[in-house]
């Protein structure tokens, strides 16, 4: 099946400039930047890879984000994604940001559980994201409640939230790209096809089911042992459900990867990226918030390029270049941006035959 949205792999072939500056040791700004305008969650999901950061009611400051957003985006920062280690939405200001984030001239994205994306919210920056995308890990209320461990009429209030920004999406004429999230895991395999089924019906525009991957610092666990190659006949029945307007990602090439060794020999793509968490620091790696190794410093006491073109970073690059990725969590946010740039770092024999 293929992914039109390019989810299941990577986007960093759009992008030759930024690659050709970073093949030369230019120190490159990055593309993306994943921002979290809050530290706290109103769900406790049973597979949360972020549960060890704790859900502290931390939020981002509006101003102080929006200053450097813009200076960001003059040295090149083309996109940004609010999430983060919780629930984006909680924090008041988040609307505005987003749509001044826009104003900025880039482009905005956002990942939420969906309970706070009522139709003021949507009507108040719906327009601004070039894809919306509610994370829904179970098919009926019960399930629901099981897995997001949340209040029961959560999932009624999630479904009825979509169905508000399809219409709006629709009415307005927005481009805006409205998906959902499954994450598979054994406590959801049978809700799978009834959701799709659901969310088919409402009209958002696709919905993708990925693998879990154990967060080396996470206390969630798979409850039990999980063979993802079990259910690959489950994308045959998702199949059915595809049509001109409702997309089926399902994440096969990922669930494979849990069983082979990477591709790669080190994390290249670090500099490509960026994460600021909802304190305000900005880190090279999502899945080592925490380690000091990987903070690259504060926009509390520096701008967004003093810190990227600071020694504090030049250190942790260095740290990262020296590590075993084994111990790194698996199919990571830049599995397939790694594989290329090993493919274009170390070529093998024979490249000029093209």
């Amino acid at each position: 099946m293929v992914d039109q949205l390019r989810i299941d792999t990577h986007k960093l072939i759009y992008h030759p400039t930024r690659v050709s500056e970073w093949l030369q040791g230019k120190n490159i700004y990055p593309i993306y930047v994943e921002i979290a305008p809050s530290g706290a969650c109103n769900h406790r999901c049973i597979f949360c890879a972020l549960d060890y950061m704790e859900y502290r009611p931390v939020f981002l400051d509006k101003e102080l984000i929006l200053s450097n957003l813009k200076e960001m985006g003059e040295k090149g920062v083309k996109s940004v994604m609010y999430a983060g280690e919780g629930e984006p939405l909680l924090n008041r200001h988040t609307p505005e940001i987003v749509w001044r984030t826009k104003e900025l001239g880039i482009d905005v994205s956002m990942t939420s559980n969906g309970v706070l994306f009522s139709r003021e919210a949507a009507e108040e920056c719906l327009g601004c994201f070039s894809w919306v995308r509610f994370s829904v890990n179970a098919g009926s209320p019960a399930s629901y409640q099981t897995i997001h461990r949340t209040r029961s009429n959560d999932f009624e209030r999630v479904l009825e939230n979509l169905q508000n920004a399809v219409a709006l999406k629709r009415d307005k004429g927005y481009r805006t790209t409205i998906g959902v999230q499954m994450l598979l895991i054994p406590e959801n395999t049978g809700d799978a096809l009834p959701l799709a089924k659901t969310l088919k019906e409402i009209g958002v525009d696709y919905f993708s089911i990925k693998p879990y991957s154990q967060h080396p610092k996470s206390h969630a666990a798979l409850s039990t042992a999980f063979d993802y190659e079990q259910h690959l006949g489950l994308e045959r029945q998702l199949t059915e459900l595809k049509s001109d307007d409702f997309q089926i990602i399902f994440r096969a090439k990922a669930m494979q990867k849990l069983k082979h060794d990477k591709a790669y020999e080190c994390c290249w793509g670090l500099p490509f990226w960026a994460y600021i968490d909802a304190k305000a620091n900005v880190w090279g790696c999502s899945a080592y918030l925490g380690d000091e190794d990987f903070c690259y410093g504060s926009l509390k006491s520096e701008s967004f390029a003093a810190i990227w073109e600071g020694e504090r970073r030049a250190e942790s690059l260095k740290k990262v270049a020296q590590m075993d990725i084994r111990q790194c969590r698996e199919i990571c946010r830049l599995d397939e941006i790694n594989g290329y740039l090993q493919q274009l770092k170390k070529p093998g024999d024979h490249v000029n035959f093209i």
